[in-house]
């Protein structure tokens, strides 16, 4: 007995002195000129002033609901913790003026629809107020012979409202809908859409032209009378707050276009006459220009415009928030080449480098375009139906494919909802490659976000990739004072050309199916520890974005 224990410690000895010299064995160098990242995790690091993690998750959290969701897309958007749906095109509310210039709302069918969806993921609805007005508010021919000053215009679209107090008591009525009869105190609502471009109603015609003075004191009036609306049913409903903002502006337009920088104006505006606003609505497309100033475009960077309105911000309405409540890779919603980079592994490196310059610029809410894919007719061929890939949304069109499958920038919002605990230092990166790195110390788990993004995106046109496939070498400094055991592992995920992207199936004549389009496991391997660190080696594809997670086995 006392030979076998001592046979057995022996064993032991040699079988632990054969682990620590496997463990020490030196790594293989890195790639030459690889992309070198260390992370430091014991050292906490914010750009924002608070939780950096907490917050990017915020800025995944809010979408638009449009054309044709289901229980596939209610479930997606569950799972990357979306607790915001943007309601547009709800308007007008169906319902009846009472002689005293209330209004009763009776069925809105559409607006329902988008409530229902708030329900199931127990989100706040954003809605988007006076992009379209009840028939009892518009101008007609008639009213049109009753005002000298636009005699003889005939109204060839819609104007008004031509009756300020009803418009008002209508918003009440709306609020008041939604908020008490339909149980979402929380919430948010927000007047046009895109009114600098000409998206939002107009009292009287001619519609003046877009950027025009003329069209923002149009625009400018319609806010203030919401903005009354809102303070008038806050009187009447103590305890309750309307979340109100605007303009909802495709903002870049102005920076070049229009008599005035509309950004600026509406904010030393409802600064001076201290109207209601509770957030500064904005839109923003990354065909427009460069994120940080990386190429020249027609218009100014993203970097380089939101400094300025924030200097607006502060000089005008101090610590209103500033959301992004539309935002995507382009504009452009075709099946054409400069479209589909919407539904593409392009339109996820982008999102991941747009998503971290929301966060390094301190944007407070951010809403991604739609939900899924509109589907038109196909030319020619009678009842059948098309996939429109160009739509900045999560998911293809359910009625196309059987199924509501991620398209490759969904896999960007699953990466970030699963970074764990607190973002942590980390140091070096080039080039096109950078990675925002957590860790969570109860778990002894690190997750780090790299993405690789180096495209050129015209307005109209083919992008231009400039970036190339990049070697990275990955090093956490003092991991054995985090982890605190040597016998670690490693799993990461990507999306990348032909990698989890739901178009390149589809371009290439492949049938779409539930494992292709995943987010893609590409790689599961031990790592040890060596004096102190941890080195993992792989390589970032040109506009592609990984997730590493790093555990105790």
């Amino acid at each position: 007995m006392q030979l076998h224990r001592l046979f057995k410690a022996v064993l032991l000895a040699k079988l632990i002195a054969v682990g620590l010299a496997t463990a020490a064995e030196p790594q293989p160098a890195a790639a030459p000129n690889a992309v070198s990242i260390s992370v430091h995790p014991n050292s906490p690091w914010s750009v924002t002033g608070g939780d950096d993690i907490a917050q990017l998750k915020r800025l995944i959290s809010g979408i638009g609901w449009e054309f044709e969701p289901n229980a596939d897309t209610t479930a997606g958007l569950k799972a990357v913790g979306v607790k915001t749906i943007r309601c547009i095109n709800v308007e007008p509310l169906p319902g009846r003026f009472a002689p005293d210039g209330s209004f009763a709302v009776e069925q809105p069918d559409r607006l329902l629809g988008h409530l229902h969806t708030c329900r199931e993921l127990n989100a706040r609805p954003h809605v988007i107020l006076a992009t379209a007005l009840h028939p009892d508010l518009q101008l007609t021919v008639e009213d049109v012979k009753q005002q000298p000053s636009i005699m003889g215009l005939i109204p060839t679209g819609t104007f008004g409202p031509k009756d300020w107090p009803k418009f008002r008591r209508y918003c009440q009525a709306y609020f008041e809908y939604v908020m008490v009869v339909q149980q979402f105190p929380d919430a948010e609502f927000e007047v046009g859409n895109e009114p600098d471009t000409g998206g939002a109603i107009c009292p009287a015609p001619p519609k003046p032209a877009s950027g025009s003075r003329a069209l923002y004191e149009a625009y400018f009036n319609l806010y203030r009378n919401v903005a009354q609306a809102a303070t008038e049913f806050e009187q009447q409903h103590p305890g309750l707050k309307v979340r109100l903002g605007g303009p909802a502006l495709a903002w870049a337009f102005t920076f070049k276009y229009g008599e005035f920088n509309w950004a600026e104006r509406f904010l030393k505006d409802c600064g001076a006459e201290k109207v209601k606003l509770d957030f500064l609505g904005l839109h923003y497309y990354g065909n427009l220009s460069s994120i940080n100033g990386e190429y020249p475009a027609n218009y100014p960077s993203f970097r380089e415009m939101l400094k300025s309105t924030t200097e607006w911000r502060d000089r005008y309405c101090p610590e209103v928030p500033i959301w992004f409540t539309e935002w995507g890779a382009t504009y452009q919603t075709t099946n054409e080449p400069q479209s589909v980079i919407n539904g593409n592994f392009v339109g996820a490196a982008w999102s991941a480098a747009f998503l971290n310059s929301m966060l390094e610029n301190r944007v407070d809410a951010a809403l991604y375009l739609v939900t899924t894919d509109l589907r038109q007719p196909v030319k020619d061929r009678q009842g059948a139906y098309e996939n429109v890939w160009g739509w900045p949304s999560l998911f293809v069109n359910p009625q196309i494919f059987g199924r509501a499958y991620p398209k490759a920038p969904y896999h960007v919002f699953e990466m970030i909802s699963r970074l764990e605990g607190n973002r942590v230092k980390n140091s070096g990166g080039q080039r096109t490659v950078n990675c925002i790195a957590s860790a969570d110390r109860d778990r002894k788990r690190m997750t780090i976000l790299a993405w690789n993004y180096g495209l050129q995106l015209p307005e109209s046109g083919t992008p231009v990739e400039m970036g190339r496939d990049e070697a990275v070498s990955l090093r956490v400094d003092d991991a054995g004072g985090f982890f605190g055991t040597g016998s670690l592992r490693m799993r990461r995920w990507m999306v990348a050309k032909s990698v989890g992207d739901a178009y390149a199936r589809f371009a290439s004549g492949q049938s779409l199916d539930a494992q292709s389009c995943a987010l893609q496991d590409v790689d599961r391997r031990s790592i040890a520890i060596v004096d102190d660190q941890l080195r993992i080696d792989f390589t970032l594809p040109s506009s592609s974005v990984s997730l590493v997670e790093i555990s105790a086995e």
